[in-house]
C-alpha cells in the first residue's frame, strides 16, 4: 500500500474536487487517529502524532494507491487551546461529515481501555442518520487483557447490533488487516 500525504485544510469547502471515495478517522481528541494511518501505511512519520490532546487542527489529507484518500480529522472533546478553537475545530468535523460527497466510510476509534465516551455515543447517534459505512475501531487493546477485551466487544455488539467491531493495537499489529479489508470494500 502505497500512501502520500497529499494536504491539510482548515475549510472543507478547500478540499479538492476528486472522484475517489474517502475515509474518515473519527475521534476524540488523543485516542490514536494519526497513529493509527501512520501503522496502516507502515510510515512512522506519515500523519503527524503527539502525546499532547488536540495536535490534529486541520483536515489532513492522504493518497492511497491513487485510488481513495484518507482523512485525518482533528478529535472532539478536549485540546490544549482556547475554546474557540476547539469549537472551531468542532464546526470543521461536523461540516465535513455531513457535507463530503466522497465520505464512504468512517473509522470511529474508541480508546479500548475506557470504552465509548458521552462524546463517542453522540457522534454514533449523529452518524447512525446518515447512509456512511461506520466501523468502530477499538484501539489500544494491547493495553487489555483477553477478559477485559471480550468484555468490551461483548457490551458493544450488545449496544450497537450490527456494526462491525475491530481491536486495533499498533504495537501488537492486531487489526490492521481486517481495517485493510474494511477499506478495500469501498475502492
Amino acid at each position: 500500500m502505497n500512501v502520500t500525504y497529499v494536504k491539510s485544510l482548515t475549510k472543507i469547502e478547500d478540499i479538492p474536487v476528486s472522484h475517489k471515495p474517502q475515509v474518515a478517522f473519527v475521534g476524540r481528541s488523543n485516542v490514536g487517529k494519526s497513529t493509527l494511518i501512520n501503522h496502516l501505511a507502515h510510515q512512522k512519520n506519515l500523519a503527524r502524532v503527539s502525546s499532547e490532546p488536540g495536535r490534529t487542527q486541520t483536515i489532513n489529507l492522504f493518497d492511497v494507491d491513487k485510488k481513495l484518500v484518507l482523512v485525518d480529522l482533528p478529535g472532539y472533546g478536549y485540546a490544549k487551546t482556547s475554546k474557540e478553537k476547539r469549537e472551531a475545530f468542532s464546526e470543521m468535523l461536523n461540516d465535513y461529515l455531513a457535507l463530503s460527497k466522497q465520505l464512504k466510510l468512517v473509522f470511529l476509534i474508541i480508546d479500548a481501555r475506557i470504552g465509548p465516551t458521552d462524546l463517542d455515543r453522540n457522534m454514533l447517534d449523529d452518524l447512525a442518520h446518515s447512509d456512511l459505512e461506520i466501523v468502530m475501531i477499538l484501539n489500544k487493546v494491547d493495553k487489555l487483557n483477553q477478559s477485559e477485551l471480550a468484555k468490551l466487544k461483548s457490551t458493544l455488539a450488545c449496544e450497537y447490533p450490527g456494526m462491525e467491531l475491530i481491536p486495533h493495537s499498533s504495537v501488537t499489529n492486531k487489526g490492521r488487516n481486517e481495517i485493510l479489508q474494511a477499506m478495500k470494500k469501498i475502492e
